[in-house]
């Protein structure tokens, strides 16, 4: 999994531990309909995973299981985050195939097979509209397509929801992550809603809301003085002393990383153009011996 899918992967898990924000999830995307039939009081999530490991490249999934409303066994609600910046038309094979490896882990741990619901989370820039497998195939006839499995899931594109609506969602930290995700391709726009983001996330718990801010700011040209100014510039708000605290540390890591990036590029550099030794490189640098003859092993593999 690249740091592209890993950054989008790690803030979904950690905003959907939390009970609260994916019951309210659930409810903001599954049709009226499906939800009068689950017992949500139930609601557990589970440690296990249906995604293999070629899925894991694109795909990640947060299972949580529920009853049938009255009590008519299990339901498995599955949440599939697609992380890619292009429109996969092949995106039905790949939920059909964590579909069937579900039903078999649930086989295999000598289960009776319950419903898996798939919801599929777009948030990229590219539209994107809702196809099942039997639309991969062109000019079938009827009676062929009854050898295409047939199966539905859910669909949330948050590019298809007007921001209006995203805002006034009854989960307040949920409507911010919405927004965060929408926009996180879009670096002027997503600057333009921080100051609304940050708002909408202020009641949640510290550790949740650094993680808002950690995933907004990721990637964000925006420099230190400029996140500061706009800030300090918003109105008093719950935890915003707290904001400016996480900011100073996120822009501070930032920095120590870029400049060990520089110094890992020189060092390289100075391998490959010189015969200078390593102790010779370590004192020039600022560096360990140690450090530079790591560097020097990895140039020596990457050759």
């Amino acid at each position: 999994m690249d740091k592209h899918t890993q950054k989008h992967d790690t803030f979904l898990r950690a905003i959907m531990a939390n009970k609260e924000i994916a019951l309210d999830y659930f409810r903001t995307c599954l049709p009226q309909n499906i939800q009068d039939l689950l017992d949500f009081s139930t609601l557990e999530q589970l440690p296990d995973t249906y995604v293999s490991k070629e899925l894991q490249k694109s795909i990640s999934d947060i299972v949580y299981t529920c009853k049938r409303a009255g009590g008519k066994g299990e339901v498995k609600i599955s949440l599939l985050v697609e992380h890619k910046s292009y429109v996969d038309k092949y995106v039905p094979i790949q939920i059909g195939s964590y579909i069937f490896s579900g039903l078999l882990k649930q086989i295999g741990n000598k289960e009776s097979p319950s419903l898996i619901i798939p919801i599929l989370l777009y948030h990229g820039k590219d539209r994107w509209e809702y196809k099942t497998l039997v639309d991969l195939f062109e000019d079938l006839e009827p009676v062929l397509q009854g050898f295409v499995p047939d199966y539905q899931y859910i669909f949330h594109n948050l590019g298809q929801i007007p921001d209006e609506d995203i805002v006034a969602l009854h989960n307040r930290f949920l409507a911010a992550s919405f927004l965060a995700m929408k926009y996180s391709a879009f670096k002027e726009h997503l600057n333009a809603l921080i100051p609304t983001i940050l708002t909408l996330g202020s009641d949640m718990e510290k550790n949740l809301l650094n993680t808002l801010i950690v995933y907004t700011l990721v990637g964000n040209p925006l420099g230190r003085e400029q996140f500061l100014e706009l800030i300090t510039s918003l109105p008093p708000f719950p935890n915003k002393e707290s904001i400016m605290d996480t900011l100073e540390q996120f822009v501070e890591k930032g920095r120590k990383e870029g400049q060990e990036e520089k110094a890992l590029d020189a060092i390289k550099r100075m391998i490959k153009l010189s015969s200078l030794t390593d102790e010779q490189i370590a004192v020039f640098l600022d560096v360990t011996v140690n450090y530079v003859a790591n560097v020097r092993k990895r140039v020596a593999s990457e050759l």
